[in-house]
């Protein structure tokens, strides 16, 4: 079977690829999705940017009164900017070159498989089977037919990994591989913020590798790809703000006495940003954030315990979003929960058989899990919700590829096919009897 594969991959491959774009663009032209809140705002953004009217969110306050930086951004609002510059103000060229960029997704992580166990004989088939996992991700295309960050943002990490991996050559480390890394990587923390922490690991490998130069390259030139952002917030806001100000009103909302760790209102952000402004309001948040945190440090580990429960949890599927009802709610909900356990379980079973076989992988592999753990390190401390989730997928269905080929190549033990399952069940059970009211309040909505 194996052999087979191996002979007619580009085919399989190319015909995968082509059903995936087709899924994320037959999805998105079906529900036809209106932008509305977070969305909306990155819709007025991008269509300021294409007007010229510079990056606002309202033309009707002072930039200085405008909830732009506020927002997560710039990456994605630039993105859509461009596309309106170019086509128009039409959802559907979004839509068909998010569905693009999901079927390229999936092509990264599967090349990024290949790069990883170069010269292992199941490196087509585990690249191949992490490829479905992003390609048939009901939760990717789901989003993809939005006008959310998460699609470019997956994208962006899927190339900052390609591109670092693609980098390496044995002992030798190419520059300009490093310089194009620096690149994908800037980008990325651009749209989705929590994809900074991805320097900590590449800058730690170029440390232990000796390789100082590259390290240099590299932060040059994610600071580059900073720089006209950063220059721009100075001159309007007279202060260095090197993505927006999101990150206080998270943080805020994440760490207060009774916070449940959730993405859910807190009043108290409105009340201080109304009061001090946005900067001054944004630091007076973060303040008050810091000092819950450390002076009620028992129940910030509970909540951050809580956090974490959320993130691996299977009760948290895809599918309470507002376009959805009856039984496109109940199918798209039942094949997240399915596709998160699956994901999930053979992910961390990958990552238990890798940890365990090492020296048949080699160090690369052990690279990408750090990678991997930068993902929900980046928000467990803040907040979770569902799709905070997505930036994790490219890494995890490498790891679930290397899971389902062990796993069918009778290499994974009973033992370790009952524990790893049966503690993430476990942890779900828990998250569903801690939010039971919560939970019941949304089946009876359904």
């Amino acid at each position: 079977m194996t052999d087979n594969f191996t002979k007619n991959k580009n085919l399989y491959l190319a015909v995968f690829l082509f059903f995936a774009f087709f899924f994320s663009l037959t999805y998105s032209l079906y529900f036809r999705i209106k932008p509305s809140v977070d969305a909306r705002a990155y819709d007025l953004i991008a269509q300021n940017i294409a007007s010229g009217n510079g990056y606002r969110e309202s033309l009707n306050v002072p930039t200085l009164e405008d909830n732009s930086i506020l927002r997560v951004g710039p990456g994605f609002e630039i993105f859509l900017a461009m596309i309106f510059f170019i086509f128009g103000h039409y959802y559907i060229a979004v839509w068909i070159i998010q569905a693009v960029l999901h079927a390229l997704t999936a092509f990264l992580v599967f090349i990024i498989a290949r790069k990883i166990f170069f010269g292992h004989k199941e490196r087509d088939i585990i690249g191949f089977i992490s490829a479905l996992f992003i390609g048939l991700s009901p939760d990717l295309i789901t989003i993809s037919g939005m006008l959310m960050a998460e699609t470019l943002g997956v994208f962006l990490v899927a190339l900052t990994l390609f591109m670092f991996f693609r980098s390496l050559d044995g002992e030798q480390i190419s520059y300009s591989g490093t310089f194009i890394t620096g690149v994908a990587f800037g980008m990325a923390t651009l749209a989705r913020t929590p994809a900074m922490l991805l320097f900590l690991p590449i800058a730690a490998y170029f440390l232990v590798k000796n390789r100082i130069r590259h390290l240099i390259i590299f932060g040059v030139t994610a600071l580059f790809v900073f720089s006209p952002w950063i220059i721009r917030n100075y001159i309007v806001y007279r202060t260095f703000i090197p993505t927006n100000l999101a990150y206080g009103i998270d943080l805020a909302a994440g760490n207060h006495p009774g916070a449940s760790g959730e993405l859910e209102p807190y009043s108290r952000n409105d009340e201080v940003i109304a009061q001090y402004g946005k900067i001054a309001g944004t630091r007076q948040l973060t303040k008050e954030a810091i000092s819950f945190i450390f002076n009620n440090p028992e129940e910030f580990l509970k909540i951050t315990a809580n956090r974490i429960s959320i993130y691996f949890s299977f009760a948290r599927p895809t599918g309470f979003w507002f376009h959805l009802s009856g039984i496109s709610q109940m199918a798209t909900l039942a094949l997240s929960l399915i596709y998160s356990a699956l994901l999930f379980i053979f992910g961390f079973l990958g990552i238990w058989f890798y940890l365990n076989n090492k020296a048949s992988y080699g160090d690369r592999v052990l690279w990408l899990l750090y990678m991997a753990i930068m993902m929900p390190l980046a928000v467990i401390f803040i907040m979770v919700e569902t799709r905070y989730r997505f930036l994790i997928y490219p890494p995890l269905s490498i790891f679930a590829g290397i899971g389902v080929s062990a796993l069918f190549g009778g290499l994974i033990s009973r033992r370790n096919l009952f524990i790893i399952p049966a503690l993430l069940l476990s942890n779900t059970v828990l998250d569903i009897l801690r939010n039971i009211d919560r939970i019941l309040d949304r089946i009876s909505s359904l």
